[in-house]
């Protein structure tokens, strides 16, 4: 009796296991579907200003203190997103993005690019440890980055790029 209780037990914990793979996999397709939406619609109407750059923020986030035209520290809790803003990169940039792909060493869990209407974006997530995962979002010059955990990828995805679209970088 006891070895089909522990035969229960495993198929039970591999079925969890799996679903929480599932679940991340979700987070993953979702957040980079509402980050193709955000980017190729209109840019979010900005809420907020740092030195000279308008920006949206969500309602519940905030800006830290120093941050200045081309790093930007935002905060909700104890997640911090950092923000940085490239003047000399126009719309078309695709200089974080080579950046990023600079190591070939780097496993990417997700890599997606974006261009519309003479625009480049992209998001990708790496995973840098047990449930944390280095999330990127760009649009030509300005790129935000957090590490996230995977049940917040998804909504990190859509507001990090919303943010990103609603700066003006092309100076």
């Amino acid at each position: 009796m006891p070895r089909k209780g522990f035969i229960i037990l495993l198929i039970l914990l591999s079925a969890g296991l799996s679903g929480c793979l599932a679940s991340l996999e979700e987070q993953i397709a979702n957040g980079m579907s509402k980050a193709t939406a955000v980017f190729e619609n209109e840019p979010a109407e900005t809420n907020e200003k740092v030195d000279n750059t308008e920006l949206y923020v969500p309602r519940s986030y905030t800006i830290e203190e120093p941050s200045d035209d081309q790093n930007i520290v935002i905060t909700k809790g104890s997640d911090s997103f950092v923000l940085f803003i490239n003047p000399n990169e126009a719309s078309d940039s695709t200089l974080f993005y080579d950046l990023q792909k600079a190591n070939p060493e780097q496993q990417w869990v997700a890599d997606k690019t974006f261009e519309q209407n003479g625009r480049f974006g992209f998001t990708t997530v790496r995973e840098i440890a047990d449930d944390r995962f280095e999330v990127v979002v760009s649009a030509g010059g300005v790129k935000m980055t957090t590490i996230s955990e995977g049940s917040k990828i998804d909504p990190n995805m859509e507001w990090m790029m919303k943010t990103v679209r609603s700066i003006d970088n092309s100076r």
